[in-house]
């Protein structure tokens, strides 16, 4: 009975033992199962981009260096599993991934665009060597300075130019065609982000850029400009410069004007409206702004005192806008924020009714034009490939725009008075 009682009890602690073994084993092997993938720090030069708060001060020319729980497997960091786009349009920027162990470096092949706003997300396909993969991640930040959100109704730009030591549109609706200007500070004093524009020496030589687009001329229209001009450089009584344009008459073109900068002009064209004379399709209002703010054709609702050179030709940085409203047909000019003129373009009824903005294709006698380039030209009123009219043609031109230039902006709407003002208070230095 002795012996049968003790080899139970063998038995029973040779279960227990095999147990204890066993869950020993499971816990081991547990233990060193690898775990999910982490982020453990995301860095853009000195700026933490994995932090409580999204940073505001990241370098345009930054690089991105992310750090992992565990080593990385290469083929799995690719441009669908590792995104960085910008908030404005969700483009997706380009971009170059290299690994090296649990760090993944993300390299911009291009700088950043000032004053913009990224995401930079990490997607469950990411895995580390051991096959783990992580919850994807995705962390925001902007760079510094005056960007394409900085605007009211930013998502209705259609072009916008910083000049930061290159011409490209930050909205991607338009192309660089030709490019010749240098390149100055800008308002703030940052080297080489305005466009600087030298002037003509000879016919056909001086500084012009050129861009293409399908969303350069809108019935509705906003533009934004900053400029720098000296009056020494506009004392010619019998001259002008163009400081841009699209088509001159047949589109539009802003010019500045001679004597020292007497008057300012910016004719716009436009679609005749059906109630208008039947024989016209297409019609230019010449808005001008005068000294002392003469009328022009018995339009101008809005006047000013004083001299424009005052406002504009003191060697300092200012800003020029102009809407126009196809609505209510009001064009509306403004200097640094303030309301200087604003005139109906209906309102002389012995004139056709005119309605949306739009670049002319054919004339009265509904002859298809020629010679009218559709690209828009900075530093003069038209591209170089535009002939007509004979009087804006860039080959034989002298009077190319001499001065700064930053911060273009153009709109397919009609931005308020008020906006327009918290436009200027937001990109003043």
């Amino acid at each position: 009975m002795m012996k049968k009682v003790k080899l139970f009890l063998n038995v029973l602690l040779t279960m227990a033992f095999l147990s204890l073994a066993t869950a020993v084993i499971v816990s081991c092997s547990d233990d060193d199962d690898p775990v999910d993938l982490t982020l453990t720090a995301l860095t853009a030069g000195t700026s933490d981009l994995n932090g409580a708060t999204s940073p505001t001060d990241v370098p345009v020319d930054a690089v991105i260096t992310a750090t992992f729980s565990d080593n990385i497997d290469a083929a799995t960091a690719t441009d669908a599993n590792i995104v960085l786009s910008r908030e404005f349009d969700d483009s997706e920027v380009e971009k170059t991934i290299a690994v090296s162990g649990n760090t993944v470096t993300i390299t911009p092949n291009d700088d950043l665009f000032a004053g913009d706003q990224y995401n930079v997300a990490f997607n469950i396909g990411l895995q580390s060597t051991a096959g783990k993969p992580m919850s994807a991640v995705t962390r925001t930040f902007a760079t510094p300075g005056i960007g394409i959100g900085t605007a009211p109704k930013s998502s209705d730009q259609v072009l916008y130019l910083q000049f930061n030591g290159t011409i490209e549109d930050a909205t991607a609706n338009a192309t660089t065609v030709s490019e010749q200007v240098g390149y100055t500070d800008d308002r703030f004093g940052n080297a080489n982000s305005a466009a600087n524009f030298r002037g003509a020496t000879a016919a056909g030589n001086g500084d012009i850029v050129e861009l293409s687009g399908d969303a350069l001329i809108n019935p509705n229209a906003t533009f934004s400009v900053w400029f720098k001009i000296d009056a020494a450089d506009y004392d010619d009584p019998n001259g002008s410069r163009v400081m841009f344009g699209l088509g001159a008459l047949h589109g539009y073109f802003f010019e500045v004007g001679s004597g020292g900068v007497d008057w300012m002009k910016f004719p716009t064209n436009h679609k005749v409206a059906e109630a208008g004379t039947p024989d016209h399709n297409y019609g230019t209002a010449w808005t001008d702004f005068i000294n002392g703010g003469s009328p022009v054709a018995g339009q101008l609702l809005f006047n000013y005192s004083g001299a424009i050179s005052s406002l504009v030709a003191d060697g300092e940085w200012h800003q020029m806008a102009l809407t126009y409203d196809a609505t209510t047909s009001l064009k509306t000019f403004f200097i640094d924020g303030v309301k200087i003129m604003q005139a109906d373009i209906d309102l002389n009824t012995t004139e056709w009714l005119l309605k949306e903005m739009a670049l002319a294709d054919k004339d009265d006698s509904n002859t298809a034009l020629t010679g009218v380039d559709a690209k828009l030209a900075l530093g003069f009123g038209a591209s170089k490939a535009n002939t007509n009219p004979d009087w804006m043609n860039y080959s034989t031109a002298t009077n190319t725009y001499k001065g700064a230039m930053d911060d273009f902006r153009m709109f397919d709407t009609a931005l308020t008075e008020s906006e327009v003002q918290a436009l200027f208070n937001a990109e003043k230095p």
